[in-house]
Formats: C-alpha cells, structure tokens, sequence
C-alpha cells in the first residue's frame, strides 16, 4: 500500500507551531468556581457571533456560537433572550461576566462567519455550564503574556542520569582481548574526588561533584569540537571511547528543570568502588577500583556477552 493512498486526517504547520507555543503556557485555570482551559481545536461549524475585546491592552477577537453564549448568560437575563437585548445591555452582562478576568475591557458583538482553521480554544465551565470561545487571528501576543506551564502540568518522564568518569581511549583490538583480571589505568593525575560528567539519556550534559550521597552541580557540559581522526589502517586500530560509570540515578522532567549550578541532588546510596565499564553507551562488564602506584586503576572482574551488554 502506497502512503499517498491512505485516507489520513490533514495536519498544518501552523497547528504544529501553535501546538509549540502553547506547550510552554500555563493551560488550566480556576478560580470563583470557573474552569477555564486552553486547548487547539477546530471552530464549531455554526459559529456566528464575534466578541471584541481588550485584556491588558491586548485588542482579541474570539468567535462563538450565539445560543451557547445566551445559555451562558442566562442566570443573569431573568428569562429575557440575550439577543433582544440592546447592545449596552448585552456589554454590560459581558462586564459583569468577565468581572473573574482581571484587566479584560468588552468593545461589542457583531455577526461572524464559520471558520475552518484549527485555532487557540477557550474552554469555560461553571457548574454543568459550558462555553467554548475560538481565538480569531494570531495566537502569538496572547501566548506571550500568559504564565508558564507550571510543573504539575507536565508529564513526569523519567530520564536516566549515569555518573561517569573522564573516557579512557582504546583501540578496538584490545577490548577485544579484555578478560576478568585486566588492569585498566584511568589518565595519570586522576583523583577518586575528581569531578564527574552527568550524561543524561547517553548525552553529555553537565560536570558534578559528589559529596558522600549528595551530588552538586558544577556547570553544563560545553561538547569541545571534534578534531579530525587519522587514517585507520586496520580496524583493530579503530580508537573507541572507554568510560567508567560510578553510579546512577533516574531523574523526572520536574526535577531536571529546576537544576542550575550548585543545585544539590540525593543518591540511593554512597558510591561505592564498583564501576560499569562502557564502551559506545554498552556496557562492557563490570570493574572494581584499584590504586596502583600513584595511578587510579579498574581491575575488570566481569565480561558480558552480547545480550547481557
């Protein structure tokens, strides 16, 4: 089957960028029994009504469906029909409504035509009362001035941080002779209280210092440029980065957002000298600590196979 034959629902770049912008705004509101909520969806087909407004200065227009605003409404008309009513009357139920929206200014009402885009949608409940209103024009000022997501509006995804020491460089050839026993000598001058490099989901992300269970963040990691390789003439010469992860933790989205340097992190527990060796973000086996002479070392103690690594 081809993927132009397939019957798929139309997408817009423009809904993508809205989609982008609003991800960063703050999206639920309450307050004085009202729920309001910011979502992208398309226009009702019978949209027919456009209210023009003000908030802090910022002229909007949002279009929604005349019955749905005088049901709204209809607590305050005392039976009345809200279109009937003369147009200061009907901006001043608006005012009275809109009294929950600090610095929002009415202007007035006019006709509409429906309208196909997907745009910003402006949920309101109260009670068993609902009301949409549909954004008409660009979205980009409004979402400017509204606050942030707030954390508990995120998904708490979890993200894996390894704990490593500077990479050993080594030729392919000689990890493939590694047996339980080698001696690997970490860079001359290295010290057991050095700093670590944080690598986040197997990227490079940010220096640490470990302090007993506690771990504080230094700076953010600068990837240096990557200099050009010599010509391999055979492929055991093939130098492949050697790492040695001390120790671990999983992170949330939550969390990570709220690091900056000297920001202190919890571990499970002390680190203790065993140490993950990893080779390409496999891990090759395990190795404990060993000091030799003025030299850290790790003596690999365990090899894994394929499917263990």
């Amino acid at each position: 089957m081809n993927g132009a034959d397939l019957d798929l629902p139309l997408a817009s770049r423009a809904e993508l960028d809205l989609q982008r912008r609003l991800a960063r705004c703050r999206r639920h509101y309450v307050g004085n029994a009202l729920q309001a909520r910011l979502d992208i969806a398309q226009a009702a087909p019978d949209v027919d009504l456009e209210l023009s407004l003000a908030w802090d200065g910022l002229p909007l227009r949002f279009l929604c469906q005349a019955p749905a605003l005088a049901r709204w409404l209809a607590p305050n008309l005392q039976e009345a029909a809200f279109a009937s009513l003369p147009a200061a009357l009907q901006l001043a139920l608006l005012e009275r409504e809109g009294n929950v929206f600090p610095g929002l200014v009415w202007y007035g009402l006019s006709p509409a035509q429906p309208r196909a885009a997907m745009g910003l949608r402006l949920s309101l409940e109260r009670d068993d009362q609902r009301l949409a209103l549909w954004l008409d024009g660009d979205p980009a000022t409004l979402l400017a001035r509204l606050p942030p997501r707030p954390s508990a509006q995120r998904l708490a995804i979890p993200l894996r941080l390894s704990l490593q020491w500077p990479g050993l460089p080594l030729e392919a050839g000689e990890l493939r002779t590694l047996e339980p026993g080698d001696l690997l000598l970490l860079p001359a001058g290295h010290r057991p209280d050095a700093a670590l490099l944080g690598v986040l989901e197997g990227r490079p992300w940010a220096r640490c210092q470990l302090h007993s269970t506690q771990l504080e963040l230094l700076d953010m990691h600068d990837t240096p440029s990557l200099a050009d390789s010599e010509d391999l003439h055979e492929l055991d010469q093939l130098p492949i980065p050697v790492s040695f992860e001390v120790g671990r933790r999983t992170l949330d989205l939550h969390t990570l957002s709220t690091l900056q340097p000297g920001s202190l992190l919890d571990l499970d527990c002390a680190l203790d000298g065993e140490v993950r060796i990893l080779a390409n973000r496999r891990c090759l086996g395990i190795g404990e600590l060993v000091r030799l002479q003025d030299r850290l070392g790790v003596r690999v103690t365990r090899l894994f196979g394929y499917d263990e690594a």
